[in-house]
């Protein structure tokens, strides 16, 4: 009683305390300490219901106050109401679900572009991404549908539709004497301006006044009692509507034994029980065995107990207090001590004594304009009225803590779980990436080095190659020269060998000409191929497996090193090509198959002055040796040796230059010719005259003998004149002609060999440079595509940490709501 006076005074006076108590609530608290700790609740209410005076003195002070306040000033403004709280908690737990669902929606997304690299993240992680998307997905649609629930049960014709009228403040649920409703009738806002119900399994929308043949029980159309017909009411006619409060009316507790599949059904997401008593009559076991099931299924349960129609209390004034003890006691006990649900002062609290029906009427009054206590069934009428007010009041509290705690607690801590298992898993990703990362920084820091390192080896290899092509071509060149020389030297051994049947006649000689020109051209390049070309080609694989394995040791990947072996070594061995081209070289050989006798006078004189000529070329080295020296005594430079010839012979006696054996060349040209035209004359004077110096010179006996002499020899010369003698002086001849024309190819025949030898390395080390070219492209082209993956995963880092950041947000954001509205609760 002594909660209810206070709650009386504070409704009155319009002070409230902390906690929602009021001013006088506080200090009767503190006057009455002491009766308190010596009395239990039921005495602490009788007294402070002795202390408060009779029904009469409270009329006196609210007619002093002005009467009954209206609603306006009874009720707190709308931002300050209590269900606001829950309000408030659900659009900021939205706000955050909100960004939740986006911080889930860009973190998919991202995980989903990075699950094409297998190594950080896996099919399994990315669905684990995904799975968040549906989660929250979920979430969000449960709390739009989050509302504050309350739930009004007791026997029938309790008034439990009349309590949800009252607090409506429009009659909408069926009520009246009897059993009325017959099945669950749920009650909430509607955005629209329009009011409608829907059965349950049904989405057609029906006329609210339907309602009263829907859910009477007096009525033809029956549902059953376990069915939910849910009536939507425009928001802005009631204030609870639109602070998210619905309202569940629900058949008399003893009409059903279906008590697990009412609770089951309608009960579990309950925030608030109203349990309707009959204040005429006492409660009953069906009504404390209903909520005995519900205290099991549920932990701790918000249960108001409200004591209706105790405007009947009126026509018993002596018996009044008396009752409203007896009613009280046993309330708290219920709650208590059966229910163990709370303690005895939140059960005090807990339990109001009012007139749903009395309070209904004042309200519609008032919205007519007219005064509250217009619609008073009894007296007393102003304390019922303050107590159903105090009631919605306590009731707004409770519901509205219970449904922030019991509803967005969870989602708060599903939503930290959300955001924390995935910043988790994103660290992981992180950590996995940074060691990605650094393996690729650590492969481009290599191939970075590595292309340096082959651009200057490349630089050193290309300098040694060059110096060592030179200097092969100079030995190549030298080499082919000097045994070049030595076969021609060698020349009459090979022709020598030439076995082809000789004739001299014009058209066999020209095809012998030709056979052996093929032979000696066959031949020296046999030979000069026997003597050469194995230790060239050995030289030259050597130069060539010598670049092969300096430029592979540029170019360290397996593969590139097989397809360089590939392009750098030659399908067949190196050879020299000996292009001498004998037949093109020795085509103007005009061979001499004319018989000329060794010792006639033509052949004297030819060898006569062949000597001769031999004798000038040794003499001419002397002779200009000594021109010079007189020519610089004459200058007055006078070396040694010319100074020494100078002292001992006189100048006339040096010989000139155009004296050989005191013969001139032309005295010796002027005696050939005579003695060939004397010999060849037809006329007998020469002869004559010859015979007859050689007969008084010589004798005739000599003469005829040296003639017999002379006959013989040519007549064996003649006779001697075969195929086999002419063979052997073609073969001379040829022998002469050709050493004189390959002396003339020798310099060419050597440079082109060493030509043929720089081309082939040449082309060998072109071919490993392209290659070494095209290992350092791919390189460059495989650090560009480092570079690119390196760009990549720093962007996915800077993303990852700007994702972890932002579940560090929601976390605070959650950590701040939870403080807010569920912690100071």
């Amino acid at each position: 009683m002594a909660a209810y006076l206070n709650r009386t005074i504070s409704l009155v006076t319009g002070q409230t305390g902390p906690n929602g108590n009021t001013d006088a609530d506080d200090h009767h608290s503190s006057s009455t300490d002491t009766v308190d700790k010596s009395v239990g609740p039921l005495s602490r209410h009788n007294s402070t219901l002795q202390t408060s005076g009779s029904n009469a003195s409270m009329n006196y002070a609210l007619n002093v106050t002005g009467g009954v306040a209206s609603d306006t000033r009874l009720y707190q403004s709308n931002d300050k109401s209590p269900l606001q709280i829950f309000v408030r908690a659900k659009k900021k737990i939205n706000d955050i679900y909100g960004e939740i669902e986006e911080y889930v929606h860009e973190t998919t997304t991202f995980i989903n572009a990075l699950h094409a690299e297998a190594e950080i993240v896996d099919k399994a992680e990315r669905e684990l991404f995904e799975s968040y998307v549906y989660k929250v997905a979920a979430i969000r649609e449960v709390l739009q549908r989050d509302h504050m629930k309350v739930a009004f049960f007791g026997r029938t014709s309790n008034g439990k539709s009349s309590v949800i009228n009252a607090m409506l403040r429009e009659k909408i649920l069926p009520s009246g004497i009897g059993h009325t409703t017959n099945c669950f009738c749920q009650v909430e806002g509607n955005d629209g301006g329009e009011a409608y119900l829907m059965t349950e399994g049904s989405a057609e929308k029906l006329n609210v006044v339907n309602i009263k043949q829907l859910a009477n029980a007096l009525c033809q159309e029956k549902l059953c009692e376990s069915s939910l017909v849910r009536i939507f009411w425009p928001r802005e006619r009631c204030s609870l509507l639109r602070d998210d409060v619905v309202f569940v009316d629900s058949p008399g507790v003893d009409v059903s034994a279906n008590l697990d599949d009412w609770i089951d059904n309608h009960c579990l997401n309950a925030d608030v029980f109203v349990l309707v008593l009959n204040a005429e009559s006492t409660m009953t076991r069906a009504e404390k065995q209903f909520f005995h099931t519900v205290s099991q299924k549920l932990s701790k349960p918000n249960i108001f107990i409200l004591n209706n129609r105790w405007d009947a209390s009126a026509n018993e004034p002596e018996c009044q207090e008396s009752v409203k003890s007896q009613h009280t006691e046993r309330c708290i006990d219920f709650l208590t001590k059966e229910l163990k649900v709370s303690n005895e002062k939140e059960a005090a609290e807990r339990v109001f004594f009012v007139s749903a029906r009395e309070t209904l009427q004042a309200r519609i009054e008032e919205a007519k304009g007219n005064p509250p206590h217009m619609g008073a069934i009894a007296e007393g009428f102003q304390i019922r009225y303050f107590e159903f007010q105090d009631f919605e009041r306590k009731f707004e509290e409770c519901i509205s803590q219970s449904a922030v705690k019991t509803k967005f607690q969870q989602h708060s801590s599903r939503g930290k779980s959300v955001s924390g298992d995935m910043r988790s898993m994103l660290d992981n990703i992180y950590e996995r990436i940074t060691i990605f990362r650094n393996l690729k920084q650590d492969q481009k820091n290599l191939l970075t080095d590595r292309i340096q390192g082959t651009e200057t080896q490349m630089m050193q290899v290309t300098r040694d190659m060059k110096q060592k092509i030179h200097t092969m071509v100079e030995e190549v060149e030298e080499k082919v020269s000097k045994a070049l020389n030595e076969e021609i030297w060698r020349l009459g051994v090979l022709i020598d060998e030439f076995n082809m049947p000789f004739h001299p006649e014009r058209l066999v000689l020209n095809i012998y000409k030709k056979e052996l020109n093929a032979h000696v051209e066959s031949g020296l390049g046999s030979n000069l191929r026997a003597r050469l070309s194995i230790a060239l080609a050995m030289n030259v694989e050597s130069a060539q497996a010598d670049m092969t394995d300096r430029m592979h040791a540029l170019v360290p990947n397996e593969q590139l090193i097989v397809s360089s072996t590939k392009m750098a070594l030659r399908s067949q061995p190196f050879e020299m090509l000996y292009s001498l081209n004998c037949q093109n070289l020795c085509a103007d050989f005009q061979e001499d198959l004319e018989f000329k006798f060794s010792w006639g006078i033509t052949a004297m004189i030819q060898r006569f002055t062949g000597k001769v000529r031999e004798r000038s070329k040794k003499s001419q080295p002397a002779l200009a040796h000594r021109q010079t020296s007189v020519g610089q005594q004459q200058h007055g430079v006078v070396s040694p040796v010319s100074s020494q010839m100078d002292d001992a012979t006189p100048v006339c006696l040096l010989p000139s230059p155009g004296l050989v054996a005191g013969i001139t060349p032309e005295q010796l040209s002027l005696i050939s010719r005579f003695a060939i035209t004397s010999v060849g004359g037809q006329g007998t004077m020469g002869g004559l005259l010859v015979a007859g110096i050689m007969l008084k010179t010589i004798g005739w006996r000599v003469l005829v003998g040296v003639g017999a002499l002379y006959g013989c020899i040519y007549l064996y010369e003649r006779l001697s004149w075969t195929n086999s003698a002419k063979e052997r002086t073609f073969k001379s001849q040829y022998v002469q002609h050709a050493t004189k024309k390959l002396k003339m190819i020798v310099d060419l025949t050597s440079a082109n060999c060493s030509h043929q030898v720089q081309q082939e390395l040449s082309s060998t080390f072109a071919r490993l440079c392209r290659t070494v070219d095209t290992a350092t492209t791919d390189m460059n082209e495989e650090l560009k595509t480092l570079e690119v993956q390196l760009n990549l995963l720093e962007s996915n880092q800077k993303q990852l940490k700007l994702l972890r950041n932002k579940a560090n947000y929601i976390q605070n954001e959650l950590d701040i709501f939870e403080h807010n509205y569920i912690t100071t609760q």
